[in-house]
């Protein structure tokens, strides 16, 4: 069995893009020594091993255009040369005129697909983002109408907003949401006044809304609080006495302060919102923007409280009612019926249930 991979976006300074790749990378290596496989990347960034290749289009990298053009017109040709029996698009679009029998898209871009908010081209620190939502959304939405791939989303919501955006059947929407970290034992010693928001800097992570919520705080006389995020304090213009900057800190140290800390999550804009999960497996205290997602993984999680996403004047509130200790952890955690399971995993399950010649992916 022949198996291209194609990822040529994903490189080693693109945070959660490049882990989803190296995670599958060392799960086909550790767990595939049958099949053949492609890895079409922007540089060599693994270890080739006797039936893992890896197949390097640096000049697809460094031109947007012409990765476009790859992926729309003349990659086929390109990526048909290996003879795939299976190709496997790891960057939300389909490769147009790939000839492998068995098509699959890991969709994991959740912004072309949300509807809660509309990025506008005139404001300069959302362009970007309009241009992602409106025309790269346009032809991923398009590549998967037209060729019709096996898609793999993270959540419920995903494929209802997949099924209602794409003329794709159901039965080629696959669940499948990554593994979680299970931590055996429960938060202790939260201190009620400090609280943690774990993100990137991107405007859908939405940390103005609490800064706006430490400076109505300050407003009400309340200043016995601790706010720490993992950015440095030259990526956002919110100064303050009650903020504090950690830059970008180990795993392990984010689980150290979830130990401590009440669990802040404004975020609107989330495939899955992994802190989430984490936080509740652990029995925290969470305030987090009411969402679909948010709902979605916290559904059956009592110690989650909800604000709408712009409105700061209800996460002060919710944040004061914690510092008063008016707000308690019952000290149940969230039970988990399904951890997730390995990307290679659901490629299998998707080989194995709807094509009988492809029960040899092991």
């Amino acid at each position: 069995m022949r198996i291209v991979v194609n990822d040529i976006a994903a490189t080693p300074n693109a945070g959660g893009v490049y882990s989803i790749l190296e995670d599958f990378y060392n799960e086909v290596v550790k767990n595939d020594d049958k099949n053949k496989w492609f890895f079409l990347l922007s540089g060599k960034y693994f270890k080739e091993t006797d039936n893992v290749k890896i197949i390097v289009r640096e000049d697809l990298k460094k031109s947007k255009v012409k990765r476009l053009i790859f992926e729309l017109l003349n990659g086929s040709r390109f990526i048909n040369n290996f003879k795939p029996d299976i190709f496997i698009s790891l960057q939300n679009i389909s490769t147009l005129g790939v000839t492998a029998k068995k098509k699959i898209v890991y969709l994991h871009q959740p912004i072309p697909f949300q509807k809660l908010v509309n990025f506008k081209f005139y404001k300069k620190d959302e362009r970007k983002l309009f241009f992602y939502q409106k025309l790269v959304g346009s032809i991923i939405k398009c590549s998967l109408k037209i060729e019709q791939p096996f898609v793999i989303v993270q959540t419920n919501w995903m494929k209802r907003a997949v099924l209602n955006q794409v003329n794709l059947s159901e039965n080629k929407i696959y669940i499948a949401h990554p593994k979680v970290e299970i931590i055996d034992k429960k938060s202790s010693n939260i201190q009620k006044n400090s609280f943690f928001y774990p993100a990137s800097n991107f405007i859908y992570k939405n940390h103005k809304v609490i800064f706006e919520a430490v400076h109505l705080l300050e407003q009400r006389g309340i200043n016995n609080f601790k706010v720490y995020l993992t950015l440095h304090d030259d990526q956002l213009p919110f100064k303050d006495k009650h903020i504090y900057y950690l830059g970008h800190i180990k795993r392990n140290e984010v689980f150290n302060i979830y130990e401590k800390s009440v669990l802040l999550f404004p975020s609107y804009i989330e495939s899955f919102g992994l802190p989430l999960i984490e936080a509740s497996l652990k029995g925290d205290i969470i305030l987090t923007a009411k969402t679909e997602f948010a709902k979605e993984l916290l559904a059956n999680y009592k110690n989650a409280y909800y604000f709408n996403y712009n409105d700061s004047r209800a996460l002060a509130n919710l944040m004061e009612k914690v510092i008063n200790k008016e707000i308690k952890a019952d000290g149940s955690r969230l039970q988990m019926n399904n951890n997730g399971e390995s990307l290679l995993f659901s490629i299998r399950q998707i080989a194995r249930n709807n094509l009988n010649e492809f029960s040899d992916v092991d």
